[in-house]
């Protein structure tokens, strides 16, 4: 159910031609050179790329922007047919590329194209790997502000879930001056300990395992195969709820035998995280997983000030949604968040996700989130 904190009161604008920035590639990967990133650890990379997907086309004022950022294992892959987010972005479809404009690209410190521990370090013609700079949410968002403005937007609403939320909340208080909404999913202020715990032991696990090689197994051509899979393994269950397990697996026996068949019973859970455990070794890279989750852990959404600092710079509407049965991010404590923004009066809505899905179910609940986030677009993006 949606429950409004404090309704905007803002109007609609026409909407405004629609051009080309260049020539039109929806869904194509790109790639853009951003020259150096100082970070926010005193820090600096001397070169940073990011790689980016985009989808529709850039107004002549340069204010129907949306920019969609992932969860941690996530890629600017948003909107194509296979994309995480691909029944939400389209013509027609919530994020209404007829009429908006939608970004996406992958983090720094990432391994989906953009600059991260496997690329090449330019001092040194080798991998960073663990000689890559400790980066923050903060770090990541400084670069993607350098590409949308380098794609010609002024003006821009900002949605994603998890680790995207926080995300989105570092545009929200500390580049407010170009944001005009955005929608934090699945995230409040800050990781809570017993998450900070749980990403602590998937890191363990990688650096464990003999094949991490102290991070620079890519130049000793090993892959620290079982640490990555035991890390995604753990952290799939903080992304499920005891109801989705339940409804799910239950305690039925698995079809196939397990790793060691003379061990007794193998329940069909234990096939599921294996398996997610094994894909994930196939597409990504175990130190930006030790990079990316770190970065999780250290965000607080009022560092250097505290929330009231920051929370008070922000004059966009603000959506916020928790998910039910999300014990990664209680519910409870996005509303809290909400309920602070709106203390300062902030146009602020809340909006609880009905799912038994866990933490991953903004993934999942596309009717849901089409409701609550065609509103908060038509409210904010000046589109009719």
């Amino acid at each position: 159910m949606s429950q409004s904190i404090l309704d905007d009161e803002g109007g609609r604008a026409p909407t405004p031609h629609l051009r080309l920035v260049e020539p039109h590639r929806d869904g194509e990967l790109r790639f853009q050179e951003l020259g150096r990133l100082d970070l926010e650890y005193g820090e600096h990379l001397s070169s940073v790329t990011l790689a980016y997907r985009t989808w529709g086309a850039l107004n002549d004022t340069g204010d129907n922007a949306v920019l969609v950022v992932h969860a941690l294992t996530g890629d600017s892959n948003a909107g194509n047919h296979d994309g995480w987010w691909a029944p939400l972005i389209g013509p027609g479809k919530t994020l209404d590329t007829n009429k908006l404009f939608v970004i996406c690209s992958n983090v720094i410190g990432g391994c989906q194209g953009s600059t991260g521990p496997a690329s090449i370090d330019p001092d040194t013609g080798r991998p960073y790997a663990m000689r890559f700079p400790l980066i923050t949410i903060g770090d990541m968002v400084n670069a993607q502000r350098r590409l949308v403005e380098h794609l010609g937007v002024k003006r821009l609403v900002v949605a994603g879930g998890s680790i995207g939320g926080f995300q989105v909340l570092d545009w929200s208080t500390r580049h407010n001056d170009i944001v005009a909404g955005s929608a934090t999913l699945a995230a409040s202020g800050e990781l809570s300990p017993q998450g900070i715990a749980l990403n602590e032991a998937g890191r363990r696990a990688i650096m464990a395992d003999p094949d991490w090689r102290d991070g620079d197994y890519a130049r000793q051509g090993t892959v620290p195969h079982n640490g990555l899979a035991i890390a995604r393994m753990i952290a799939m269950v903080t992304y499920h709820s005891q109801e989705s397990m339940r409804q799910r697996f239950g305690r039925q026996p698995a079809t196939r035998p397990g790793i060691y068949p003379s061990f007794g019973t193998t329940f069909d859970v234990e096939g599921y995280i294996h398996y997610h455990g094994e894909a994930l070794v196939r597409r990504f890279d175990a130190n930006s997983y030790l990079y990316l989750t770190r970065a999780m852990d250290m965000y607080e959404v009022g560092r250097d000030g505290g929330n009231d600092l920051w929370l008070g710079k922000v004059t966009h509407p603000m959506l916020f949604a928790g998910i039910r049965t999300d014990w990664l991010f209680p519910p409870g404590d996005v509303a809290a968040l909400a309920r602070r923004t709106a203390e300062f009066g902030i146009p602020t809505s809340y909006f609880e996700i009905d799912s038994p899905d866990g933490h991953d179910a903004f993934l999942k609940e596309w009717d849901q989130m089409d409701t609550f986030l065609k509103t908060f677009l038509a409210e904010t993006t000046c589109i009719e």
